[in-house]
């Protein structure tokens, strides 16, 4: 009778030391398929919200997988955007560039050489400054070459052609006076968008620099062309960036009853 306890206890013991390993790549794959559900929702912050807690509980489990690092950099980042649709949210947004950062800082820790650790690090970091200003922000021109040469070297055309795209931006940003001293001027942020636009003409972001560029140019029509695109083309024309596409359409709603005084194309009732 006691040999046969020990052997039921044996095989209980057996069992159980197996489960965890089984267990573990269920509850992986489960946490994982949820969370690219709940990221295809975006556009609704708890689904953001959602999509974030599920990353990190993956990467509780598994904290060596550095491309749920990026994807949670990517969630962080997108986070931080949307909320500038919201009222009262400057402190939440520096809040989630922050924290993609920091996700961002892990895939590099895990992968120095991560394609999307190296460019939401960069990317976070300039939106970080540009929402708070250059004086306390997290800008780095060291690390935003070194960050940007590794993504040119091994996919310059990362999220829709996003080198070509950061650089423009950046030579928009950039102080006029500041602009004169290093020769750089508005047209050379219009070449770099150009030249992502190139790569994917679906990604509205490009679209809405372009016509912001042209404002600052001062030329009112081809601003006025670039931002009618983007008003009256559907959103999920670019079905992986359908939230992204949405939330420039906002913002270039915004800038169309700034700076024009006709009906927003393809509003009713505006």
């Amino acid at each position: 009778m006691k040999l046969r306890f020990l052997n039921i206890t044996f095989c209980m013991t057996l069992c159980a030391g197996s489960l965890p390993l089984s267990s573990h790549a269920e509850t992986l794959k489960t946490l994982q398929a949820a969370a690219q559900s709940a990221f295809a929702q975006r556009w609704e912050l708890g689904q953001t919200a959602r999509a974030i807690e599920l990353y990190e509980k993956i990467l509780e489990q598994s904290p060596d997988l550095d491309e749920y690092w990026v994807k949670l950099a990517y969630a962080y980042y997108w986070r931080g955007n949307r909320l500038e649709l919201e009222e009262h949210s400057k402190k939440e947004r520096l809040e989630s560039y922050t924290k993609s950062v920091s996700a961002a800082r892990r895939a590099i820790q895990v992968n120095p050489d991560s394609i999307g650790g190296n460019y939401w690090m960069v990317i976070s970091q300039g939106r970080y400054t540009q929402v708070h200003g250059i004086l306390g922000g997290t800008f780095s021109l060291g690390d935003n070459i070194r960050g940007m040469q590794i993504v040119t070297s091994r996919n310059p055309n990362y999220y829709f052609g996003g080198v070509d795209r950061y650089w423009g931006r950046v030579v928009f940003e950039i102080p006029k006076i500041v602009q004169k001293l290093i020769d750089f001027q508005y047209e050379d942020s219009l070449y770099l968008f150009e030249r992502s636009l190139a790569f994917e003409p679906h990604f509205f972001t490009t679209r809405l620099y372009i016509g912001e560029t042209h404002l600052k140019l001062g030329d009112r029509e081809k601003a006025r062309e670039a931002f009618t695109w983007l008003l009256t083309t559907p959103a999920d024309i670019l079905p992986a960036a359908e939230a992204e596409n949405r939330l420039e359409q906002e913002i270039a709603r915004k800038l169309w009853r700034k700076h024009f005084k006709e009906p927003i194309p393809g509003a009713s009732g505006e």
